[in-house]
C-alpha cells in the first residue's frame, strides 16, 4: 500500500524564499513601527508648539496692557507735574 516518500519537506531553495519573505515582513513591521514613532514625535512636539504659542499669547497680552497702563500712568504724572517754569 504506501511507501513513504523520503524526500524533504522542505528544499534548500524553499527555505530561500520563506527566509526572504520573513526578512520582507519583518522589514515593513520595522518601518511601521519607524512611521509610528514619527507621529508620537510629532504629536508631542506639536502640543509642545500649541503650549509655547498659549504662553507666548498670554505675555504679548499681558506686556500690551502692562504698557498702556505705565504710558498712561507716566502721562498722568507729566500732565499733573507743575511747570518748571521762573514763576514761584
Amino acid at each position: 500500500m504506501g511507501e513513504r516518500s523520503t524526500a524533504p519537506c522542505y528544499t534548500p531553495p524553499m527555505t530561500r524564499v520563506l527566509l526572504a519573505l520573513a526578512g520582507v515582513a519583518l522589514l515593513a513591521l520595522t518601518a511601521l513601527a519607524f512611521v509610528w514613532l514619527a507621529g508620537q514625535l510629532l504629536v508631542g512636539l506639536g502640543a509642545f508648539v500649541v503650549g509655547t504659542a498659549g504662553v507666548l499669547t498670554r505675555l504679548l497680552g499681558y506686556l500690551l496692557v502692562t504698557g498702556l497702563f505705565g504710558g498712561l500712568t507716566y502721562f498722568i504724572a507729566s500732565a499733573w507735574r507743575p511747570g518748571r517754569g521762573g514763576r514761584a
